[in-house]
């Protein structure tokens, strides 16, 4: 009898910490696509946009957009592109902050670059000309204001607190079982 209390207690944990895991750390559930892209491999967080003509390069997404993950692109594809094929930016997202982390090679030594985007300024004129041009391997970061860094600290302790209430069940039954 304790086994199978053990068995369906670690079940449910399961089920409850994978579902808070992904919303406090940015992921979806697989079953929560909010685009249709093609899938590479198994991996639920990278994605493939385009129909395999021209030049196609991979630009890590991550912060406060609907879709995080790894996505592959035309090469052509510019900074409002990438966010809107991911779904857009969440309403906590602060768009005159974007930064763009480039590395590069000098002699033989990586250079990070960090370039800073205003997106909030193209949304006000719609100008666009200022934009970096993306490259293979850049990673987008779209970074949220104090009330994303709020829930993900409130998510943070939900998942302790499931765990906890999972270890009090067990040992309030295993007690119990053993009167």
């Amino acid at each position: 009898m304790r086994f199978v209390v053990c068995i369906i207690v670690g079940l449910c944990l399961t089920s409850y910490s994978s579902k808070l895991l992904a919303q406090a750390f940015g992921g979806n559930l697989p079953s929560q696509n909010i685009t249709s892209p093609d899938r590479i491999g198994n991996s639920p967080s990278v994605y493939y946009y385009g129909q395999g003509q021209g030049v196609q390069i991979d630009i890590n997404l991550w912060g406060e957009v609907k879709q995080t993950g790894k996505m592959i692109v035309p090469y052509t594809t510019d900074i409002i592109s990438l966010i809107s094929l991911a779904g857009g930016p969440t309403s906590n997202a602060k768009l005159d902050e974007v930064r763009i982390i480039r590395y590069s090679m000098q002699d033989t030594t990586a250079v990070e670059k960090i370039i800073r985007v205003n997106i909030e300024k193209f949304v006000e004129t719609g100008e666009q000309s200022y934009f970096p041009v993306l490259l293979r391997g850049d990673t987008v970061i779209v970074p949220g204001g104090a009330l994303s860094a709020l829930q993900s600290f409130v998510s943070v302790l939900q998942i302790i607190t499931a765990v906890l209430q999972a270890t009090f069940l067990f040992v309030i039954i295993n007690q119990n079982l053993n009167r």
